[in-house]
């Protein structure tokens, strides 16, 4: 008998940005960074990890994943559920050679082999998370070249489909070097992937050039609220009146405004959620006493059915007081339902997680991914709530089941235009009208948005 055990990730606490709004994502390295600094295993976790169940078939949406070299190995992947994999990861010097290459080196034989069989394309992820390394490196054709050759070796030795690139904090001096550097390595590894910011606060990352010259951009989409910043919705998929207007919605608007395809952007979303010591934890928002921590999926579902599980109807999230001075915001099956199937309406190429292994495999978890990577009728109008007309919801109710927000009324209350959702059946007009007044208006805030540092 398999026996699972919940487990957390207490992660070093992240400053807080100079300048940055509450309830917005901090300029620099985010989560995948924050994750990576434990560089050991998280406690209390059992192997081998049971199969969830089988998909319905092959996932017709793009569905990404990252295993990151802590957590699981190939053999406890889900992988009948995937289309792409990122092994997490080796990360970049500043002479432009490798470190920490035994983390693909140990897995990467399985990992395609297995991944293979199931129909799915392996990436080896490089990793940067400092300015200073990425300056040397982007900044200097003969050490990109050396990058290049480093990363082309590992991916062919071992017949992988190419690589997924994670710079977090990249310097705005770097904007045309990446593309470059994405380019050329294109050229030499098969595919490359990016993982890229929520917020680009300083206007570094040039999402049209790199989704020409890459096969997709993973947005990781949380983080929105982060370990040591306010409490509240690590993943909101809009702002409603609670929050800032940074949100899923407003990040992937920001993205299509300046011109980047929908059909090469994937929604990442988070399989974890955070939780923070608060003055009252029954107060939304509550004010935080202290650095927070993350919480994988596995534990925050177990603590809701424990504690009661609370909905936030604005962003789409889920809560719950772990006591009266601490509170934790996360995402289980049904939030994340509501934001597969919204990524899927808005015609994103599909959506993925970060990361693999902290769902433990649950079969709930799973089988939602499976009902949004297979719309029915393969419309990109998803699902909606049969029978529920919202009559008598507020902003925080205790409810088993979210509520969706019509895609035309996202957009237009995610470029701010203050409009009223269009009527059924001009989505498409009201998606194009609200990426324009979104583009205007990331043009007039283009001065408010540089003053805040890298992203």
């Amino acid at each position: 008998m398999v026996v699972l055990v919940a487990w957390a990730l207490v992660l070093p606490a992240a400053a807080a940005p100079a300048l940055a709004p509450l309830g917005a994502p901090a300029p620099g390295p985010g989560a995948h960074a924050a994750h990576a600094a434990l560089a050991t295993r998280p406690r209390g976790f059992m192997r081998p990890l049971p199969a969830p169940p089988a998909p319905v078939g092959r996932p017709d949406r793009v569905v990404y994943g990252y295993l990151p070299y802590w957590n699981y190995g190939p053999e406890d992947v889900p992988w009948s559920h995937l289309t792409h994999l990122a092994v997490f990861n080796v990360d970049l010097e500043a002479d432009g050679t490798l470190s920490d290459t035994s983390r693909w080196t140990s897995v990467a034989a399985e990992a395609v082999s297995l991944g293979h069989a199931a129909g799915v394309k392996v990436h080896l992820c490089i990793t940067s998370f400092d300015d200073d390394v990425m300056n040397a490196v982007l900044g200097s054709p003969s050490r990109r070249a050396v990058t290049i050759d480093a990363l082309a070796d590992l991916v062919g030795e071992y017949g992988a489909d190419g690589v997924n690139v994670d710079f977090e904090g990249l310097p705005v001096a770097r904007r045309n070097d990446l593309v470059t550097f994405v380019t050329d390595l294109r050229a030499r590894v098969g595919e490359v992937w990016l993982a890229t910011p929520a917020v680009d606060w300083s206007d570094a990352w040039d999402y049209p050039a790199l989704a020409a010259a890459s096969d997709g951009l993973f947005i990781m989409g949380y983080a929105y609220h982060y370990t040591g910043g306010g409490a509240g919705p690590n993943s909101p998929l809009s702002a409603g009146d609670l929050w800032s207007r940074w949100a899923l919605d407003w990040t992937v608007a920001d993205y299509l405004a300046t011109g980047a395809p929908a059909d090469k952007i994937v929604l990442g979303l988070p399989s974890y959620g955070q939780e923070w010591p608060v003055a009252d934890a029954t107060s939304v928002p509550a004010t935080t006493t202290d650095s927070g921590w993350s919480v994988v999926y596995t534990e925050a579902v177990a603590d809701a059915a424990v504690y009661g599980r609370s909905y936030d109807v604005g962003s789409d999230t889920p809560w719950y007081a772990a006591s009266s001075t601490r509170q934790a915001w996360y995402d289980d099956a049904d939030s994340l339902s509501v934001k597969m199937e919204w990524a899927v309406d808005a015609g994103l190429a599909g959506f993925g997680f970060w990361a693999i292994g902290y769902d433990g495999n649950d079969p709930v978890f799973w089988a939602a991914v499976d009902a949004a990577s297979h719309p029915p009728g393969d419309t990109g109008e998803g699902t909606t709530d049969s029978g529920d007309t919202g009559a008598g919801d507020t902003d925080l109710e205790d409810t088993d089941r979210p509520r969706r927000a019509p895609k035309a009324q996202i957009v237009a209350e995610a470029a701010g235009c203050g409009c009223a959702a269009p009527s059924a059946g001009s989505g498409g007009g009201a998606l194009g009208i609200g990426v324009a007044l979104l583009a205007l208006a990331r043009r007039t805030n283009r001065g408010d948005r540089t003053s805040r540092g890298n992203q």
